[in-house]
């Protein structure tokens, strides 16, 4: 199963194979942010870069990182940027909420995006209200109610950003052979 989460295949057959195994896999990584989530103001911190580990390991597993991309477009014969544009357009929500998690823009820019792409996931707006309400207004009991929250709303990204991957690594798929 390894082999098969890490190897390079853009085949329709491989991509929803990969995309059923990160899906029964997700809960142990929202396992683990909750587990951080109890941490007075560093859950946060860490909790982000967890969830920006998940998500590029899952990028590199479906074969759309830069590298993959790169691949795909010399055995296609296809211009490298133009499958790179597409493949960043189609993600441009989810590179948004790693940035969100990363520190680089803030939560207002976050949610223009959301705006622009017609994306529903006000559920993760709300969470990191709460997270940051929670922090502020009751420090240490706040942090430990909110575990069980960080478990389900990671364990809900993690599925909406698999979701995400698995169709824009088929589109990619369909878009670089036809």
């Amino acid at each position: 199963m390894l082999l098969m989460t890490v190897t390079t295949d853009y085949s329709p057959t491989m991509v929803r194979a990969k995309a059923e195994i990160y899906r029964s896999r997700a809960w142990r990584v929202a396992l683990g942010v909750a587990a951080v989530g109890g941490m007075l103001y560093a859950g946060t911190f860490v909790n982000g870069a967890t969830m920006v580990t998940a998500t590029e390991l899952f990028k590199k597993g479906f074969g759309l990182h830069q590298t993959s991309v790169r691949k795909l477009a010399k055995l296609t014969g296809k211009d490298e940027g133009e499958l790179q544009r597409f493949v960043d357009d189609k993600l441009s929500v989810v590179s948004k909420v790693q940035q969100l998690l990363k520190g680089e823009i803030n939560v207002k820019t976050l949610r223009q995006a959301f705006v622009a792409a017609n994306a529903h996931l006000d559920i993760f707006m709300t969470a990191l209200a709460v997270d940051a309400a929670v922090d502020v207004a009751v420090p240490f009991v706040g942090s430990l109610a909110i575990v069980p929250f960080s478990f389900g709303l990671a364990w809900r990204i993690l599925c909406i950003v698999i979701d995400e991957y698995e169709q824009c690594a088929l589109a990619l798929h369909d878009f670089a052979f036809r």
